[in-house]
């Protein structure tokens, strides 16, 4: 098998694994008033910062239509505040709000807390071993 099979066939595996193993865990920690979009949403602006609605659809892969959807409704339910470019009103930038920092921090010590009852039966060697992987995985991904 070449090498470009055996990466896909791993990411495929990988990928399967994290729907079943680690989203139910995620999916736990939000609330039910945002939809798995919004919630994601949310998660990136957070890790992303700042940033223009022209990125944040592109980043996503979707319309800008389908952007200014999720954000309408993340204003409204007080997750996001837009912002406007002095130089340029045309160029619309999203943040999170102080609501949606304390909601991100509500849900990271719940999802924590499930994560670590999920990972009590892992020695120190092992835990370290998947954190080392993880690293090395993101860090692999964000080149693609």
């Amino acid at each position: 098998m070449n090498d470009e099979r055996q990466l896909l066939d791993q990411t495929i595996l990988l990928s399967l694994l994290v729907i079943e193993k680690v989203f139910p865990i995620l999916g736990q920690g939000y609330k039910e008033d945002l939809t798995f979009q919004e919630f994601y949403t949310v998660i990136s602006v957070s890790y992303f910062g700042e940033m223009k609605m022209t990125d944040f659809a592109d980043d996503l892969g979707i319309k800008k239509q389908q952007a200014t959807r999720i954000i309408n409704s993340l204003v409204e339910k007080g997750f996001i505040e837009r912002s406007y470019e002095e130089s340029d009103r045309r160029i619309i930038r999203i943040g999170l709000t102080p609501h949606a920092g304390a909601y991100l921090g509500d849900y990271f010590k719940k999802t924590a807390l499930l994560m670590g009852d999920s990972i009590n039966e892992f020695s120190q060697a092992e835990l370290k071993e998947l954190m080392d992987a993880l690293g090395t995985i993101n860090g692999l991904l964000k080149k693609i």
